[in-house]
């Protein structure tokens, strides 16, 4: 067998692990931030009976499986929601692997693909950081700024070693650099890309606030608190089509602004970080699966 095709293999591989791995760690994130309690600290515990979990009772996916969704202590069932999102981010890490191999570290030259592979973690934790905040308004019909914040900070790090990474790798002496621009054109380049990516998630935005609060009610969606939420939705929004690029945030937008028409300001608008999600994901993965077949 081709070695280039064992470590496909193996990278696809170990990223759906990992990813079921940080799905698990996902989990935790979505009950306890809501709640203002520390996601570093604490160890897991049955929601029914207190008990504390074991390493066993901790294996993603499979010890849900192997206990029959129930707890290992007081048998009482447990919600299939914990292998559902372990399975989504495993899923979405083999889909994020399949569609940026190249981004993995070279197993004979490590530091050849160093920064580029930083890149990829960026993209990694960008996945996690939207599941969160999908479930976050699901289960309390609200949205975090501090997410918002995070999937910012995201983005940065994204830019910078797009940026500067080969620069840096040429400066090293790891690898000669493919591009015959500066950092500064290609920070310029990377710039442009995400404010017009943003404005995209802008213009969706602002249509959706004209269509659902037009006239005079218009005002009560930047003083009312009720529409806290949405605010906050619609920042994330914003801020996430800037990190998917250009291409992927039209689809991603269409479908946030179908979906905020739709749903309005009533008490469906639990689900629309599920929607964004969605857009999003269609719109990265199927960009990237088009230039894969025909770029």
């Amino acid at each position: 067998m081709n070695v280039d095709l064992v470590f496909t293999i193996i990278n696809i591989i170990m990223a759906g692990m990992f990813g079921a791995v940080i799905g698990s760690f996902t989990n935790v994130c979505i009950y306890r931030i809501p709640e203002h309690r520390t996601i570093v600290k604490g160890h897991s515990m049955c929601m029914t009976c207190g008990h504390e979990l074991g390493a066993l009772d901790l294996v993603p996916i499979f010890s849900w499986l192997f206990l029959g969704g129930k707890c290992r202590y007081c048998k009482t069932p447990i919600s299939s929601r914990y292998i559902k999102i372990e399975s989504l981010t495993g899923l979405m890490y083999i889909l994020m692997a399949v569609t940026h191999l190249s981004m993995f570290l070279d197993p004979v030259d490590p530091k050849k693909n160093l920064f580029p592979f930083i890149v990829l973690c960026a993209l990694f934790i960008m996945i996690n950081i939207v599941i969160v905040e999908m479930m976050i308004m699901k289960d309390t019909g609200s949205s975090m700024y501090n997410l918002s914040v995070a999937l910012l900070i995201d983005l940065a790090v994204q830019v910078l070693f797009r940026a500067m990474g080969p620069a840096l790798s040429d400066k090293l002496g790891w690898t000669v650099s493919s591009s015959d621009k500066s950092t500064a054109g290609l920070f310029a380049d990377i710039l442009i890309e995400i404010l017009i990516a943003a404005a995209i998630g802008l213009l969706a935005v602002v249509l959706a606030i004209m269509i659902n609060s037009l006239s005079k009610k218009s005002q009560s969606y930047f003083k009312s608190d009720k529409m806290k939420a949405l605010r906050t939705s619609d920042l994330f929004a914003i801020i996430l089509c800037g990190c998917i690029g250009v291409v992927p945030a039209i689809v991603c937008a269409v479908v946030y602004l179908i979906s905020r028409c739709a749903i309005g300001n009533g008490r469906n608008v639990k689900y629309l970080g599920t929607l964004l999600a969605t857009g999003a994901a269609v719109g990265y993965f199927g960009y990237a699966f088009f230039n894969m077949l025909f770029g």
